[in-house]
């Protein structure tokens, strides 16, 4: 069985939205109107649900006016109806609506089409009355609405980034404690410390730098530091800087995190690209109510990962909360559970930003081989980064270049 992908669609999609658009309309937009659906701006979103790259649903929806999400397109392809495909694409833009402060999700439908409105009150839309000759013609339309809880201050974050940034990466990275030189092969573009940041001022984690940095041609844009649960932060507050460049349009993240090898077989300065997760940390952050860590990390970048890495690993990671590292029981505990790789970071921000339609890869980059027994300092973590950037730093580079071809 196929398995369906959602991101956020580019210029190179816009012919398989037009098809898709043409078979499911009566009165389809042209070309030209779908090309300006996926175009990167603020208030704009749009998600597409894809087989083997071909577009088989999307949605569309911009801030109309203030605290007001307008869905304004949502489309599956006959072929694919009835597998959740519409309510997973409505559930998203939802997320993202309450990402820009919107309180209130509205949207118009066909009055003939029962389906559709069937669909959007099983997601607990109200109809709010009938429009009438909306759509020409005679043909009526129906009004509908939802009301949401806004994440606050989001849209400050979101906007300020869009107005310092001045055009939309195409690409975001996370860099775990002390992999910095992970950006230093991209040139420099901007740099904007944490504390300018609406939302982000606060103490810095030993090894994370506190500041947003782009690549030279603005491609690329680097976290370097995160939050994390032991310092307080709530998982709203963890996730808080991606999403808010996610709902921008950074629709490609890569997540690093320094982190602890459970396998026996690891060695430091190995990777291990993430294959799923367990979340041991308590934290999850505000997810969409159909949300599912099924398909958290994407498939086709994980096969692009492992084509081009020589002697990795791929398998199972283990978030904790921290602050304290492993105890031997603890180790042991997380190896009989599956898990690979443990760290205290990640997994987070992965829900947060595949909630908002991002395609997501992870990899642990392993600082220390801990065995049952073994203690562990952060500050051994930070002095194995001379041995991790040896063994990954030409397939990181490759990777990302990758990425944006």
């Amino acid at each position: 069985m196929s398995v369906i992908e959602y991101y956020r669609p580019s210029a190179g999609d816009v012919e398989s939205l037009f098809k898709l658009e043409k078979l499911c309309f009566p009165s389809p937009w042209d070309m030209r109107e779908i090309e300006a659906l996926v175009q990167t701006e603020p208030l704009l979103y749009t998600l597409g649900a894809f087989d083997d790259g071909k577009a088989i649903g999307y949605i569309s929806g911009t801030i109309s006016k203030q605290e007001t999400l307008h869905i304004i397109s949502l489309c599956v392809h006959p072929d694919y109806r009835r597998r959740g495909i519409a309510a997973d694409l409505c559930s998203h833009a939802v997320y993202w609506g309450r990402h820009m402060d919107a309180c209130k999700v509205v949207l118009e439908v066909r009055e003939e089409n029962s389906a559709a409105r069937q669909l959007y009150r099983g997601l607990s839309f109200s109809e709010m009355g009938i429009l009438h000759n909306f759509y020409g013609d005679n043909s009526h339309g129906v009004l509908l609405e939802k009301v949401v809880e806004p994440f606050r201050h989001s849209l400050n974050t979101s906007l300020f980034l869009f107005n310092r940034l001045r055009t939309t990466p195409r690409i975001g990275v996370i860099l775990g404690s002390g992999l910095g030189w992970v950006t230093q092969p991209f040139g420099s573009g901007q740099s904007i410390p944490f504390s300018e940041i609406p939302g982000m001022a606060g103490e810095a984690v030993e090894g994370h730098s506190q500041t947003l940095h782009t690549s030279e041609d603005g491609e690329i844009v680097f976290v370097m530091g995160r939050r994390h649960l032991y310092q307080g932060y709530t998982g709203r507050e963890i996730v808080l800087l991606p999403s808010a460049l996610a709902a921008l349009g950074v629709g490609t993240w890569v997540l690093t995190s320094s982190a602890g090898a459970v396998d026996p077989s690891y060695k430091v300065g190995d990777a291990m690209i993430f294959t799923d997760h367990i979340n041991f940390s308590g934290c999850i952050p505000d997810l969409p109510g159909r949300s599912t860590a099924a398909d958290v990390y994407s498939g086709s970048l994980q096969a692009a990962a492992k084509r081009q890495m020589t002697g990795s690993h791929s398998g199972v990671f283990a978030c904790v909360s921290g602050p304290a590292y492993e105890t031997a029981a603890e180790v042991e505990l997380i190896r009989n559970c599956g898990a690979s790789a443990v760290s205290m970071s990640t997994v987070q921000e992965a829900l947060a930003l595949r909630s908002l339609g991002c395609r997501v890869l992870a990899m642990a980059l392993i600082t220390n081989a801990t065995d049952s027994g073994d203690s562990v300092c952060h500050d051994e973590v930070l002095s194995a980064q001379e041995t991790v950037r040896a063994k990954q730093e030409g397939f990181l580079v490759q990777l990302l270049e990758g990425l944006l071809e």
